[in-house]
């Protein structure tokens, strides 16, 4: 079990900037291997080469425009927990948004945040397993402050929906005071983060369609399994699905 006490992870902790990298989560991973780092260093950049999203996606950003950043924790966590990192980092965007005057985000399973139908944030944890102990945990975010104009047409920005600019080290500082709050909570049981998440839930209990295995399916969202599995009421049935086995339409 997971045990953390109250103080920030992130205190004292080294701030790397880099103009630019391939993505700050190779840049981090990299960097901790040859320099063993206690958790809380962020690496920070205005622009990813190769910014990386879930499997083979990319994350685009224009420069200097967004806050993108990748950070270390070590939880010592059961891999049959891992779902908390996820909700725990999806819910430390909800509020940093709510914070800064943006309401109605949602998580859009499994890593994204929407506002309404449009992305405004990703996130990419890559954990280190040993003896069934997630050991060390790269997380990754990108979310989209200060761009105007995408080249895809469902990417918002808390710009284009409060029409003023936000600074972006300020955001930072926000995500990171709501995130050492809800590190702590990976003490709790998984039920009771996971009925925050569900809570958070875009397009929960409404219909979708959705592709697997080279299908066109459609179905309701009614829940998420504790391990982070989504389950979705289709044709008659509840199925589960696991990461990166659908891809919604």
């Amino acid at each position: 079990m997971c045990k953390k006490t109250a103080s920030s992870i992130f205190k004292d902790k080294t701030n790397i900037y880099v103009s630019e990298c391939l993505s700050t989560n190779d840049f981090l991973t990299k960097y901790v291997k040859k320099n063993p780092q206690d958790e809380g260093i962020i690496i920070i950049s205005d622009f990813q080469s190769r910014g990386k999203g879930q499997r083979t996606n990319t994350w685009q950003s224009d420069r200097g425009k967004n806050l993108l950043f990748s950070f270390l924790i070590k939880p010592e966590l059961s891999v049959n927990d891992q779902f908390k990192l996820h909700i725990i980092t999806s819910i430390s965007i909800i509020r940093t948004l709510s914070k800064v005057g943006i309401h109605d985000a949602k998580i859009k399973w499994p890593n994204d945040i929407y506002i309404r139908d449009k992305k405004v944030s990703g996130i990419l944890i890559e954990s280190q397993v040993s003896r069934k102990k997630i050991t060390q945990s790269v997380i990754g975010i990108g979310l989209n402050i200060n761009q105007t104009q995408f080249n895809r047409f469902n990417a918002t920005s808390t710009f284009n929906e409060l029409n003023i600019n936000i600074d972006i080290k300020n955001t930072l500082e926000i995500f990171c005071a709501f995130f050492d709050e809800e590190y702590l909570r990976v003490n709790e049981d998984i039920e009771t983060l996971k009925k925050i998440y569900i809570n958070n839930l875009y397009k929960l209990n409404k219909e979708i369609k959705f592709t697997y295995e080279k299908n066109i399916l459609s179905g309701r969202i009614v829940d998420i399994n504790l391990d982070g599995s989504l389950v979705i009421f289709s044709n008659g049935n509840k199925e589960k699905f696991n990461f990166g086995s659908i891809s919604f339409i």
